[in-house]
């Protein structure tokens, strides 16, 4: 089954409130009045001037708008495991801006607050801004790209059009049919082996799995279940499945060919073997041992995709060890076989890890989900992967435990399953994290002098605090009111910084 791989990172909610946060402008303008509202399949709807076009690449998540006159505005959702500082935000948003924008040339990257980063620059003859934002939670970073690109004479002009897109601008995730919705109940799973970690599962379905542990840092998380009427069966990960070492000239001159095993201490031990990316991982996954036992296998899909691990790989840079590297490569297969005649249904996906440096180079498969199903439960299977991924939890004390025993082995701790279930399932982030946050900068004000800033100018104000709300107008004149009611259509809302 060819699976939908739209990127529906975030739901509506994050999107509106965090628009407001960062770009903040409520400009309904007179000029403005030959608009059509966008809306499409996937979920995704705007207001946009009628002579303008919009596109959504399902496989990356992003959104773009071509203006009449060289207008151009990028959306680009991305959410990263662990937490973020300005200089790996400022990382990330350069190499993601050079993804859609690569013969762009770009200033340094600037922290403009606490959680904004921006860089200023040159596309042709088309001055471009392209701003990374982003909300911590316990889960991760939630993060959004935006980049806006115009002729250098119309950039002014088009702020305000640009201003009005991004207010509009809504995710509400693509319609799902009542036959796709399983009338499942869950019960939360945990680890039986060390309770490192707990999910939620169907109830009656049968469970097995836990945290196998081979070493102090060889751990292999893996679940398997399985329907009662046994026509559904998910997994993720897979003990089987060992650390690997990739051949070199010292190894084969010790004796360690591809295919022998090879310890470099620490009770590890790895499979001699050349690295494997993780789209070509997931198909020989799939078809080796996932679709074992069936008949007539045939690969429908198999899809690179890069784009699920761009922002984590610029993250492991800012941690990188001097000579060494490391970076995550992905990818997905979709299949269809029969077992005993009935036809099946098949989806992987996996993430495999590299890290070299000084001739040696190591390898894992870090990631690894997926289901085989009959073809009339591939949606059932398809929405429980889900959501025993959106419910992934570790044991913040098992967590503590373990990073003592690893040492300081990684600086990129309590990755979750939170990512790949993005990236399978369109899920939504938590309403009450970003309200929380957001919750958060407003209190922040305090009695005398608070600064704000104009998102779309970059410029920084220092205003008298004791309003709710500053706004500017095209003359640079800062009014503050205590609601939300803009004091005249030539004003626009600034930001107020934490």
């Amino acid at each position: 089954m060819k699976r939908t791989t739209q990127w529906v990172l975030i739901g509506g909610v994050f999107f509106c409130v965090g628009v407001i946060a960062y770009f903040a402008i409520r400009l309904v303008s007179d000029q403005l009045r030959d608009w059509t509202t966008y809306k499409d399949p996937f979920g995704i709807s705007m207001d946009v001037p009628r002579n303008w076009k919009v596109s959504f690449d399902r496989l990356s998540g992003r959104t773009e708008i071509q203006g009449a006159e060289g207008e151009q505005l990028v959306i680009w959702p991305v959410f990263i495991p662990g937490s973020l500082t300005p200089a790996a935000a400022g990382t990330a948003l350069g190499r993601l801006a050079a993804k859609f924008w690569p013969e762009a040339r770009w200033q340094a990257p600037q922290s403009v607050a606490s959680t904004l980063v921006r860089m200023r620059g040159r596309l042709g003859d088309r001055v471009a801004t392209a701003i990374f934002t982003w909300i911590a939670s316990p889960k991760g970073s939630a993060s959004y790209v935006y980049a806006l690109a115009a002729p250098e004479v119309r950039y002014r002009q088009a702020e305000e059009t640009f201003a009005r897109l991004l207010q509009s601008f809504r995710i509400a995730g693509a319609a799902v049919s009542d036959k796709q919705q399983p009338s499942l109940q869950f019960e939360t799973w945990q680890d039986p082996r060390e309770q490192a970690f707990s999910l939620e599962v169907p109830s009656r379905w049968r469970v097995s799995g836990g945290l196998f542990r081979f070493a102090s840092v060889d751990l292999r998380p893996v679940i398997e279940i399985v329907s009662p009427d046994g026509k559904v069966r998910i997994t993720g990960g897979d003990a089987e499945i060992p650390g690997f070492a990739i051949p070199n000239p010292t190894l084969e001159w010790t004796g360690f060919r591809e295919g022998s095993w090879y310890s470099p201490g620490y009770g590890v031990n790895v499979l001699v073997r050349r690295y494997i990316p993780g789209a070509a991982f997931a198909r020989e996954y799939a078809v080796t041992k996932v679709a074992r036992g069936c008949a007539d296998v045939k690969v429908v899909d198999t899809r690179d995709r890069a784009d699920a691990v761009e922002a984590l790989n610029a993250v492991y840079s800012q941690y990188a060890v001097p000579g060494f590297s490391m970076q995550l490569t992905a990818g997905e297969v979709s299949f269809t076989c029969r077992r005993e005649e009935e036809p099946m249904h098949g989806y992987y996906f996996a993430a495999t890890q590299i890290t070299q440096g000084y001739g040696v180079g190591l390898w894992r498969v870090e990631y690894l989900y997926g289901y085989l199903a009959t073809s009339d439960k591939a949606a059932e299977a398809q929405s429980v992967l889900e959501h025993m991924l959106n419910t992934f939890q570790l044991n913040p004390q098992w967590v503590r435990m373990q990073q003592g025993l690893a040492a300081n082995t990684s600086q990129i701790v309590s990755r979750t399953s939170q990512e790949i279930s993005r990236i399978i399932s369109q899920s939504y982030w938590s309403r009450s994290e970003v309200m929380d946050e957001l919750s958060r900068r407003r209190s922040n004000a305090t009695l005398g002098v608070e600064d704000v800033i104009d998102p779309l100018t970059g410029r920084e104000f220092k205003v008298e605090s004791g309003s709710n709300y500053y706004w500017v107008d095209h003359r640079g004149m800062i009014v503050g009111t205590d609601t939300d009611t803009r004091p005249n259509i030539d004003f626009r809302e600034l930001i107020r910084l934490p």
